[in-house]
């Protein structure tokens, strides 16, 4: 029997099945077929102050040159933040340290990262263990940190061999997540994630040191901690099916499962389950659901400070290193015995597939051989536990003492073998794992896939339109996959659930618990078009730095204002909101100018993708709140250098090479024209900070537009005053008795 709460609205984009994550690439600030080298210049009396005792727990960043070498890339980046980092590596002789490229120049960042950590892994001998769970947690989906070894000189100093993680902050969220915009906290010791009380600012309250346990990193002028105190209020209070219901319903039970038997196949006893630290929690406010994400894994695959065998310990009682301290997100969790079925579940695939000796023995070996030349000349890694050259080889295959007591590969072993000892394996109800939904006004498609074990049998589709009768339809399984295309009928709200049996007679629906709801068809739009674009500029227009770079015009059509906020534009119809437009309105019959060269720190006008010279797709797209309905679309072939693509009619046509490019003007214009000089001078001076004259001493008819493409001013003659325009670029349109047109770029500098 299905317990029904209150429906609930997921527009096509936030349906998932305990959401799906996006994993991006490395990129080239973490390749890991190489060790890049990162170059701190910096003042030394800014790095005396960094580093005197005094200011060892200082968070002042300081002004400093950076750069960044691979063997494809040679960048520098001046006037960057730089700080230490960390808390115990703080103390430590080999220091982590942040780098910050956006503290002195605001909305700055390279190749997408705002900051970037320095670990100086001074606790391993190995300087790999995080390293290798970072690649872990990546591979598991789970939404993590990108790592990669680099080699760290600060004034020209060698530091020794670093790894570089990725820093999580509104960047890291807005990869991964189908909505970057939500509260992420930062959750350290003692996050025990235990209930205080109903205020949801008790759990921001400092500790009596200062720090809070629970930080809000993002939208810090609401500072709402209300969906942070109500998930630990579930997490504690709720119990039965209640519990179950609700608690998936407000966090992704699904990913912390897996987290968890990566966090003790790693021996991670320095996250939540254990010490209660080192962890985000992230709201996102388009599937309304939290979602953990891991920090901070250098206390891993036997690293011990407390005489405990990480590498035997019972993988169903974690909690009892804890002490008689209360540990909820990991005892009320595995205590749901479906939830505990497929966590062993979870765990029999990783060391069926990816935690096991052969695999991680291989990669171990290509990672030793790769940094091991950075690591000679490493003397700061030998200064806090006397670890030598020796110590970091031998590592990898047996303890080097103390809190290392364990080598990589024997810990590998060892835990691989326990944890498949100690496993249980039981059947439960068949649970989706993913769901992929392409959505179009007309049809709907649902592709469900169940997590790996489950045999399916049947599927039925149950919905109701409108509120009307609920009605059901079969699916269809093939390789173990529901797929079923639902045809809307008409435009309203959808409310459906899946009901799954599997092929041990097993039931179970989804979404759980509640229906789901989704709205059908698209509400009317902005008439507004893509109306031409140039994918391969070289020699034709250039943007306010000087830059010819591609460029897509935006038209307005009508007589009617729109305002652009909420729209969207994208290179990728299946995530339409990838560059949202800047909050500004088109007025009527008016042109907007957009360059596409992903450097959105230029300025509003600039989109976060560029175009392709072989083909892609553009797509203008409405708001999140209609189903990101197009506006218009675009599936382009292969470009030529400096030849537009636009419609001819202009606005209606369709897309065609242009014989003249028409930048942010009509594309008619210029197909009429008689004749066009292109290169000809018409008006100067140019640049002018005020008059402008016709080259012949003939009268035109001149129009002016801005940047924009609205029109500032229309006027007759051959002396033109535009004192009162502000700086900036321009575009002039001159028309004479004859029928010539020509169009001229126009820069007011005064």
């Amino acid at each position: 029997m299905r317990i029904l709460f209150a429906s609930f609205v997921i527009i096509f984009f936030c349906l998932s099945a305990n959401a799906q994550y996006v994993m991006p690439e490395k990129g080239e600030v973490f390749v890991d077929t190489e060790v890049p080298r990162i170059d701190i210049f910096i003042s030394n009396d800014y790095l005396d102050l960094i580093l005197h005792p005094d200011s060892l727990q200082s968070f002042t960043e300081y002004p400093a040159k950076f750069i960044f070498r691979t063997s494809e890339i040679n960048d520098t980046m001046d006037n960057i933040g730089f700080r230490l980092r960390g808390n115990t590596s703080r103390t430590s002789a080999k220091k982590s340290f942040k780098v910050s490229f956006n503290s002195f120049e605001k909305g700055r960042d390279y190749k997408g990262l705002e900051k970037m950590n320095l670990n100086g892994e001074h606790n391993d001998p190995s300087i790999t263990r995080s390293k290798m769970c970072w690649d872990l947690y990546n591979q598991a989906g789970v939404p993590s940190s990108r790592s990669n070894h680099v080699q760290l000189y600060i004034n020209s100093e060698y530091k020794g061999l670093y790894i570089n993680v990725e820093h999580v902050d509104e960047e890291f969220v807005e990869k991964r997540m189908s909505d970057g915009s939500g509260n992420l906290w930062k959750c350290l010791w003692p996050a025990d994630l235990n209930y205080k009380g109903t205020n949801p600012l008790l759990y921001a309250e400092p500790e009596p040191w200062g720090r809070r346990a629970y930080q809000l990193q993002t939208n810090e002028e609401e500072w709402d901690y209300s969906k942070l105190a109500h998930f630990i209020d579930v997490l504690n209070n709720f119990q039965g099916e209640e519990f179950k219901c609700e608690l998936e319903r407000i966090f992704d039970v699904d990913n912390y499962l897996r987290v968890i038997v990566l966090d003790i196949l790693c021996g991670n006893w320095d996250g939540p389950i254990v010490n209660k630290n080192n962890f985000y929690l992230y709201h996102n406010p388009c599937t309304d659901q939290i979602t953990y994400i891991p920090y901070d894994l250098d206390n891993t695959l036997g690293i011990d400070w407390f005489g405990v065998d990480w590498q035997s310990s019972d993988i169903y009682d974690w909690s009892q290193y804890a002490g008689n301290e209360s540990r909820p997100i990991y005892d009320r969790i595995l205590a749901v015995d479906e939830w505990r079925d497929r966590y062993s579940q979870y765990m029999f695939e990783a060391i069926q597939s990816t935690f096991t000796p052969q695999i991680l023995n291989q990669y171990l070996d290509e990672k030793l051989a790769l940094i091991e030349s950075h690591r000679v000349n490493d003397v700061y890694a030998s200064y806090d536990y006397g670890y030598n050259y020796n110590d970091f080889v031998n590592s990898y295959q047996v303890g080097i003492g103390a809190h290392a007591s364990i080598g990589l590969k024997p810990y590998i072993l060892e835990r691989y073998e326990t944890a498949a000892f100690q496993m249980s394996l039981n059947p439960f109800p068949p649970f989706i794992s993913e769901m992929d939904l392409v959505w179009s006004e007309n049809e709907i498609n649902f592709l469900l896939t169940p997590i790996s074990g489950t045999q399916l049998s049947t599927a039925t589709f149950h919905y109701s339109i409108n509120g009307g009768n609920w009605q059901t339809e079969n699916c269809t399984i093939v390789a173990n996959e529901i797929s079923y295309a639902f045809t809307v009928p008409q435009n309203g709200i959808l409310i459906y659930y899946f009901e799954i049996e599997d092929t041990t007679g097993n039931v179970a629906s989804y979404p759980r618990c509640q229906d789901a709801t989704v709205k059908l068809g698209y509400d009317d739009v902005p008439n507004i078009v893509i109306n031409e674009f140039l994918a391969s500029n070289l020699n034709k227009q250039t943007d306010e730095s000087g830059e010819a770079e591609d460029w897509i015009e935006l038209y307005n059509p009508t007589n009617n204002n729109y305002e652009l906020d909420g729209l969207f534009l994208s290179d990728d119809e299946n995530e339409p909101n990838k560059w949202p437009l800047p909050d500004i309105t088109m007025g009527p019959e008016s042109y907007l100018m957009i360059w596409a060269d992903n450097d959105e720190q230029q300025g509003p006008l600039h989109a976060g993708f560029k175009l392709k010279k072989t083909g892609e797709h553009i797509g203008l797209y409405d708001s999140k709140n209609n189903n990101y309905a197009p506006l218009d679309q675009v599936d382009y072939p292969e470009q030529e250098t400096d030849v537009s693509y636009a419609r001819s009619p202009n606005g209606t046509g369709d897309f065609a090479f242009a014989e003249w490019t028409t930048f942010g003007y009509n594309n008619d214009e210029l197909s009429s024209s008689k004749e066009l000089h292109k290169n000809e001078v018409i008006l100067f001076p140019n640049p002018t900070s005020g008059l402008l004259r016709t080259q012949d001493g003939e009268n035109w008819n001149l129009e002016i537009y801005d940047f924009s493409g609205k029109i500032i001013t229309r006027n007759f003659g051959n002396e033109f005053e535009v004192s009162s325009f502000e700086n900036g670029i321009y575009f002039a349109v001159l028309k004479n008795s004859k029928g010539d047109r020509f169009i001229q770029k126009l820069i007011v500098q005064k």
